[in-house]
């Protein structure tokens, strides 16, 4: 089957040249560069799914058959955040781990192999609104539920002390070099363009449609805030706030939104202390 060649295409041409755009010669022999896995692996990292986690019989953590670290590359903390305020990145499936699969928020993880403890990271504050510092570097902690998980170094019969002594010199080279960290297999699938966590631009409007589908009520407690507009929240399901899907939307007072997993900072919003002060006080019947 013969292909039509396009560079002799009137219209294509005329519309080319109108752009500017130079005509670069194709040979079909031409060998193409693939992605570079493994360098992506030791800078930037690679978002990941659940199934392109795989799970060693040792516990550890397996993408394309080498021993990788996973974190969450979007921390809602604010830029000056501590080394212990910031999130902990995990080598082994541990409890945290489970529990964040469990509840559908896994997608938020990136794999990476780097080994000198530093991490990029997008520091969007704590509301994810301001105080945005995108593609930082910062040295992590390692998450204890992954030390106890993997007992490293006698992790589990330490006591206080000496358990965050392992935290604290917890060092990636030396990890790496005690597991197998050989390729045995080439990955199948790469993400390096997955969108920062955070709200469009257009984030007003969409959760202002939505709540108004929902007659201002919250879709857990049923309370009406139609006249109190402020304490209705849109809630992301899966974690994910540039996911504006209306399936992964739940319109929920303040006081139910402050209930749901890695939301419990909602309860030191003034506006939270307004809404339970409002809600408990004597309502006149309708």
């Amino acid at each position: 089957m013969n292909l039509p060649d396009f560079s002799k295409h009137v219209g294509l041409n005329q519309l080319r040249q109108n752009m500017e755009a130079e005509l670069i010669s194709w040979n079909s022999g031409e060998e193409w560069n693939s992605i570079n896995i493994d360098k992506i692996l030791v800078t930037t990292g690679i978002e990941i799914t659940p199934d392109e986690i795989e799970y060693a019989d040792d516990g550890t953590l397996e993408y394309g058959g080498r021993k990788v670290v996973v974190y969450i590359r979007d921390q809602y903390v604010p830029g000056d955040a501590t080394r212990e305020q910031l999130y902990k990145f995990h080598v082994a499936d541990c409890d945290a781990l489970q529990e964040m699969k469990k509840l559908n928020r896994y997608e938020r993880y990136v794999v990476t192999y780097r080994r000198d403890g530093k991490f990029i990271v997008n520091l969007l504050g704590e509301s994810g609104y301001r105080d945005k510092e995108e593609e930082v570097e910062r040295r992590l902690y390692v998450c204890k539920y992954c030390l106890d998980r993997l007992n490293y170094n006698g992790y589990r019969r330490r006591g206080y002390s000496g358990q965050n002594a392992i935290r604290d010199y917890f060092d990636l080279r030396a990890f790496f070099e005690r597991y197998d960290s050989q390729i045995t297999r080439d990955p199948t699938h790469t993400d390096i363009t997955a969108p920062v966590n955070t709200y469009p631009p257009n984030w007003e409007q969409i959760s202002y449609r939505y709540k108004e589908k929902r007659n201002w009520k919250c879709e857990e407690c049923g309370v009406n805030l139609r006249d109190e507009r402020k304490f209705l929240h849109v809630h992301h399901i899966n974690g994910q706030k540039n996911d504006s899907n209306e399936k992964n939307f739940l319109a929920l007072c303040i006081g139910c939104h402050a209930n749901k997993p890695q939301h419990h900072q909602l309860r030191s919003d003034p506006d939270y202390r307004e809404y339970m002060r409002w809600f408990n006080q004597p309502k006149m019947p309708f």
